[in-house]
């Protein structure tokens, strides 16, 4: 059963940060493949990269010669020197070899908030500015109109410093990414002190952001893989209960589909992993449509 919290805005549909302190835990993938199968079933979406690795904006078809010189990025608009709509460009994957336009194809309903390796640079340049955690959900709240996405999905850095707490300051809903190991587990406690800190912190200009789900990455194909990924699985269901979301098992598919910048449900459309996230999104409230 999804557990959503009241929006920030009339007008923002949720927004789902994907949050670890750890690096290769699944967020991008997950941020990438919910946005593609979201839009390919209708839906309109947006996705934030607001990771340092940019790998999101890869993935949907945007990475050196491809991006334009002098487009304005997801940096430029956290400076206040664009506006969204200058940093967004399409969500793509690939139809044939070659960085120019004809070797992308758009995917309708899927809009991209250009990432920027330059974000590394976050923390510093954030607290420089009085203000400077309200960037995103300001952009949301100013440069977005009622009816215009269905849903807004954030890709985070590895990290709980100044950046990612002001993602949490523009979101909703918070889905913990973990790998199925003890060692994880105990790291999502360190996310939820960071949230609580975020709630008081800012409890007088609507920011109520909560973990509402828990999602369980590269899970292991059968017991005999290892009792202990098992067992971690079991300590997060008795944990969190109903926020934590269907597993997604580890596939090579998915470094198969990063490598040729192809989204999950474009690699390999009737796989297992396209499955699993198809049943994440119905938790998430964002079940398959006819047709």
């Amino acid at each position: 059963m999804s557990v959503t919290p009241p929006l920030y805005s009339p007008h923002l549909p949720p927004v789902f940060v994907l949050m670890n302190r750890a690096g290769s835990v699944g967020k991008t993938t997950c941020a990438v493949t919910c946005a593609a199968l979201a839009a390919l079933d209708g839906y309109r979406v947006l996705l934030v990269d607001a990771d340092l690795q940019t790998d999101a904006s890869f993935s949907l078809g945007w990475e050196g010669d491809s991006i334009p010189a002098g487009k304005a990025t997801v940096h430029d608009v956290m400076l206040g020197t664009a506006k969204l709509d200058d940093a967004v460009v399409p969500g793509r994957t690939r139809i044939q070899a070659g960085t120019g336009e004809d070797a992308f194809q758009p995917i309708p309903g899927l809009d991209l908030l250009l990432g920027d390796t330059a974000m590394a640079q976050a923390d510093g340049e954030l607290v420089q500015e009085a203000t400077g955690a309200f960037w995103l959900q300001r952009a949301l709240r100013r440069h977005t109109v009622p009816g215009q996405y269905d849903m807004i999905l954030i890709d985070c850095p590895a990290s709980l410093g100044r950046l990612s707490v002001s993602l949490l300051v523009a979101a909703s809903n918070v889905i913990a990414c973990i790998k199925p190991t003890h060692k994880e587990l105990r790291g999502v406690a360190k996310l939820l002190e960071t949230i609580a800190a975020v709630q008081e912190d800012f409890a007088d200009f609507d920011v109520r952001p909560e973990l509402t789900h828990l999602l369980v990455c590269e899970a292991r194909q059968s017991r005999s893989e290892g009792a202990v990924y098992k067992e971690t699985v079991d300590s997060a269901r008795e944990m969190f209960g109903d926020r934590v979301l269907p597993m997604i098992h580890r596939s090579v598919l998915v470094p198969e589909a990063y490598k040729a910048q192809e989204p999950l449900p474009f690699w390999s459309p009737q796989s297992r992993p396209v499955a699993e996230f198809r049943a994440v999104l119905s938790v998430l409230g964002f079940p398959k449509r006819n047709g």
